[in-house]
């Protein structure tokens, strides 16, 4: 355990790592019965190349890259911690970008080249719940970038019927292949430039029920066609 761990950490063992957890995601993802729910026009994200700050839970990382449209250039921000690092490498695969860093470590320059990437008209997707939690609960920085950016945030949430919960910290959640799954984006939700302490944790709190209210929404929907 310990000489896979050492392995994990090198160079090497994190780019076979990643590529193992691509494909596994990959073929776990095109085996699923996969269903639009019409929460947000899905054509019209597929079909344009506006910018976006796509969002998911840290939970959901599993098979909510494998959802984002392929029609555009999407920077993924991802810790650098060694798990973050064999995450970035599915992710490339994948054929996104990665930025690292985290509000540990490298937040601030993180940060910075998500604005420039944005300013560019490219799109970032971000986990605003990780990379360490607490589980579900919405950070500042989301906000913050979408405020400073006027770049609206796109909510995806997915759910499968039949699923295995891993005993980590935010609960993560591994989907069973061939099982029936559902996803959704929600609709662009665009914060103000101007708005005062009070605005911004509301703000903060909207786009955190929104993600909870979406999540229930799937999750109802999946149990009804049982």
């Amino acid at each position: 355990m310990r000489i896979l761990k050492r392995f994990s950490k090198t160079s090497a063992g994190q780019k076979l790592i990643g590529f193992i957890f691509y494909f596994i995601t990959k073929l776990i993802s095109h085996s699923i019965r996969w269903e639009y729910f019409e929460q947000s026009k899905k054509s019209k994200i597929f079909d344009n190349k506006h910018k976006y700050i796509f969002c998911c839970w840290h939970n959901k990382l599993f098979l909510g890259p494998h959802l984002l449209p392929r029609n555009r250039v999407i920077n993924a921000l991802q810790s650098s911690h060694s798990d973050g690092m064999i995450t970035s490498i599915a992710f490339q695969y994948l054929g996104m970008n990665v930025i690292l860093g985290s509000s540990k470590k490298g937040g601030m320059q993180a940060f910075r080249k998500m604005v420039k990437c944005l300013q560019l008209g490219e799109s970032i997707a971000i986990t605003p719940d990780g990379p360490k939690g607490p589980k579900e609960k919405v950070k500042e920085g989301i906000i913050k970038l979408a405020q400073m950016t006027n770049t609206p945030i796109i909510p995806l949430v997915w759910a499968t019927r039949k699923y295995k919960i891993i005993n980590s910290w935010d609960n993560f959640v591994l989907p069973y292949p061939f099982s029936k799954g559902i996803y959704s984006f929600g609709r662009p939700i665009y914060i103000e430039k101007k708005i005062n302490i009070n605005k911004y944790e509301l703000e903060r709190q909207n786009l955190e029920n929104e993600i909870k209210r979406l999540t229930k929404i799937l999750e109802s929907r999946l149990n009804r066609t049982l």
